[in-house]
């Protein structure tokens, strides 16, 4: 998806750029590879698992810790023009964002030259009703809050439920594409946890209900926020939502102009 993104200096361009992103299915495995090859260069040793799999992770453990390297290498590498062009935007952003994040992105820029590109599909449309109360989770206050409470009320381990409400409900898309690297990422981080993947859901079920009760008025709160800045601002998003389908609809034919964005 990375490289078939097509967008410039218009406000609209951008958001038809991500409703693309937002209505495929999501590739995991560079997230699932970078998160794996991070822990091993923090000192985890556990994410091994003796298999010919490890390699990938050991490379990329290394390239945390000689980033300039790693790229030279990743340059030198024989690549088709899709190739070319993620490798030339993972560059460009190279050391932003997180270590963790720039372990993912050498995460892609190594899967991309090394392995097959997923192919880019868009799953049928579905129209179900946004659960708000997954906003809510423990990046913010509010979920911080709640997630403690029920942790103690139910006498589990903090760090399972969140593990646990990232896993069954954070994380979910609309769709995706199968990832080996992301699933052995998702089970290593259960057993570091010490709560067994194919019994994590005994210990969501029951908390579920119990956070979505206690986030409701939340809940109502964002959902009525948005509402109410919806109807403030409808001639502006029917202008805007116009301007993103004609935007798709003509997208061949839209100069690239990304690398003088901003």
């Amino acid at each position: 998806m990375g490289a078939e993104l097509v967008f410039n200096k218009k406000f609209h361009s951008k958001v038809a750029a991500l409703i693309k992103v937002a209505r495929s299915f999501k590739a995991r495995d560079a997230t699932g590879l970078g998160y794996l090859a991070y822990a091993l260069s923090e000192g985890e040793k556990s994410v091994l698992n003796e298999t010919v799999d490890d390699k990938p992770i050991k490379i990329l453990a290394k390239a945390n810790r000689h980033p300039d390297d790693f790229w030279k290498w990743i340059d030198r590498q024989p690549q088709t023009d899709v190739q070319r062009s993620l490798i030339q935007n993972a560059i460009k952003y190279r050391n932003t964002g997180s270590a963790r994040d720039r372990s993912v992105l050498q995460a892609a820029a190594c899967l991309a030259v090394t392995d097959m590109l997923p192919g880019i599909f868009q799953p049928a449309p579905i129209n179900e009703i946004f659960p708000y109360w997954i906003a809510f989770d423990n990046h913010t206050r509010e979920g911080r809050r709640v997630l403690s409470d029920v942790a103690r009320d139910l006498h589990i381990s903090l760090p399972q439920l969140e593990w646990a409400g990232f896993y069954f409900e954070g994380s979910q898309t609309n769709a995706d594409i199968p990832s080996k690297w992301w699933e052995r990422y998702c089970r290593w981080h259960f057993k570091k946890i010490g709560l067994p993947a194919e019994e994590a859901h005994l210990l969501w079920e029951p908390a579920k209900p119990q956070i979505m009760e206690a986030l409701a008025e939340e809940r109502r709160n964002l959902r009525n926020e948005l509402y109410k800045w919806k109807l403030a601002n409808l001639e502006q998003i029917e202008s805007l939502k116009k301007q993103v389908d004609i935007f798709i609809a003509h997208i061949s034919e839209v100069p690239r102009d990304q690398l003088d964005l901003f």
